[in-house]
């Protein structure tokens, strides 16, 4: 057995989890994997915000739902039944911004190799995680100053803008991993 091809085959998108916290060296462990990933040409242009803080969670789930609300009715309504916040209620929110280096590199490639490494090293944790894109809906309402307060409480630098979020937490209960279509894969050998 390989622990890195047991975590990448038994990931999944948690959407449900405990009310238990994640222990600060877990987090600190996952976000350090995260800020290990390679990144275009090396520039590593990402700002890694762990949060924790409960309010905060929901002052951005709120903020993303309020923006969603206005523009999809029926995504927020159907949010609303599943969920009583956006991050199914995990303990733990790690929002990733980048900036624009504004060469041939991306920082959303880059920002996705980041998020990956995390939601590996949170699963070889015993941990569960959700890539969570809504979450960039809180720092998008250009009909409010939501995205500048945010980006201020979460210590973005300058230029730096929201990307995407992984939620963390304890799974509360057992999922699966989506089903794997090998079709896609293709061979030419010699």
């Amino acid at each position: 057995m390989n622990p890195v091809l047991d975590a990448i085959a038994a990931r999944y998108s948690c959407r449900s989890y405990t009310a238990e916290p994640v222990a600060r060296a877990d987090l600190e462990a996952i976000a350090r994997a995260g800020v290990q990933a390679p990144s275009s040409r090396g520039n590593e242009p990402w700002h890694v915000a762990v949060v924790t803080d409960p309010d905060l969670i929901a002052d951005i789930s709120m903020t993303a739902l309020n923006l969603i609300a206005r523009h999809e009715k029926a995504v927020a309504e159907d949010c609303e039944k599943r969920v009583r916040n956006l991050f199914y209620n995990a303990p733990a929110l790690i929002i990733v911004a980048t900036k624009n280096t504004h060469d041939y590199t991306s920082s959303d490639l880059d920002a996705g190799l980041l998020v990956e490494n995390m939601c590996l090293a949170a699963t070889s944790l015993g941990l569960g995680s959700c890539v969570c894109g809504f979450a960039t809906q809180a720092f998008r309402d250009n009909k409010s100053d939501a995205g500048e307060r945010l980006s201020r409480k979460l210590d973005f630098p300058w230029g730096y803008e929201m990307t995407i979020a992984v939620i963390i937490g304890h799974p509360d209960g057992t999922g699966a991993q989506h089903p794997t279509d090998l079709s896609s894969i293709h061979f030419f050998e010699a």
